[in-house]
């Protein structure tokens, strides 16, 4: 969870970047010193001098090219995983593991970008055996296999899907700070009116990059219930124990339930 909460940070530390910069520039040219937190000048503070200003460039340069290895990152843990969704939706039947506890919380069980982010994050390439992640090479105990249903394949085709869509926009965001970087190298932008206009777009970029990560994050949290409850309906059969057993079959009821509430929700959404 702590990764999660870093690629979210992360993603989101690329976004103030891009939106910071061309701001900045543009307090350059109107002679309003740094402002690239947000804070008011200080009453009677100096303006930068040559060399902060160039001190402060080469912190932003810094950031940028830390921004753009992530986004590449990320952009290799989305097409993974996309691949290693394709590679299930070909099969008869998929590894289920015990589903985790904190999948059935509040903002998990909703998706969202953290979502994405993490099942992304955490592949360096395809699981071989098409279920969810684990240790390379072993198999986390309580897995069973499941049959891959046309309700499975179907949810799986969707998180295809939407982690196809987010692939371009990486891209995207790629070239936008090679661009930036550019700028920066070149010396700063001397026209206000582009400043502006690149502001707009790096916030209009990033718009489409939160809501194509959000919308591959809704999948897959999607997915992974489905894979819960297939799991849930193997194991109130395997599991040993009556107890066990019981529990299972009541957990499966009661996750049918709230699967039922949740089309409702999203269609009040």
């Amino acid at each position: 969870r702590a990764g999660m909460r870093r690629g979210g940070g992360l993603a989101l530390a690329a976004a103030i970047v891009l939106l910071i910069w061309p701001t900045w520039l543009l307090a350059q040219e109107r002679g309003e010193g740094e402002r690239p937190k947000g804070r008011e000048p200080e009453r009677g503070r100096e303006p930068l001098t040559a060399e902060q200003t160039a001190e402060r460039q080469k912190q932003m340069k810094a950031n940028l090219e830390r921004q753009a290895e992530f986004a590449a990152t990320a952009a290799k843990g989305f097409e993974a995983r996309r691949d290693e969704l394709k590679a299930m939706a070909a099969k008869e039947t998929l590894s289920a593991t015990p589903p985790p506890p904190q999948l059935l919380g509040t903002r998990d069980a909703r998706g969202g970008q953290n979502w994405a982010m993490r099942a992304a994050m955490s592949r360096r390439g395809p699981d071989p055996r098409g279920g969810q992640p684990g240790r390379e090479g072993a198999t986390p105990p309580g897995t069973f296999d499941v049959a891959n249903t046309d309700e499975l394949k179907k949810a799986i085709a969707k998180a295809v899907d939407a982690y196809s869509a987010a692939l371009p926009l990486f891209d995207e965001q790629k070239k936008a700070i090679e661009a930036l970087l550019k700028q920066a190298e070149a010396g700063g932008e001397q026209d206000p009116a582009a400043a502006r206009g690149r502001m707009a777009g790096s916030q209009e970029l990033m718009t489409k990059v939160f809501k194509a990560q959000a919308a591959a994050g809704d999948a897959e949290a999607g997915l992974q219930l489905l894979l819960a409850k297939a799991w849930l309906g193997v194991a109130k059969g395997k599991l040993e124990g009556d107890d066990s057993k019981s529990g299972a079959a009541k957990a499966l009821e009661a996750l049918d339930k709230y699967l039922a509430l949740k089309v409702h929700l999203d269609e009040l959404d």
